[in-house]
């Protein structure tokens, strides 16, 4: 597993527990404006990392097992 895959599973689990918590806590009327802030600073720093994973990733052009099919 590379560097940022693991960044963004660990990313990913810190979102799902912010807004389990958020939800929680907004349910108990309790202000939540920084919670929110924070998370949103979290998808960005995850959706950066997720473009950059992709960005690093070859584009695939064939299904493995099958031959690549030649443009006429």
């Amino acid at each position: 597993m590379s560097t940022r895959q693991g960044r963004i599973e660990a990313l990913e689990a810190r979102l799902q527990d912010g807004f389990d918590k958020i939800g929680d806590a907004m349910a108990r009327g309790v202000a939540v404006d920084h919670w929110e802030k924070t998370w949103v600073e979290l998808l960005r720093e995850y959706e950066a990392l997720s473009d950059e994973l992709a960005a690093a990733k070859p584009e695939q052009t064939t299904m493995p097992g099958l031959p690549r099919a030649e443009a006429s």
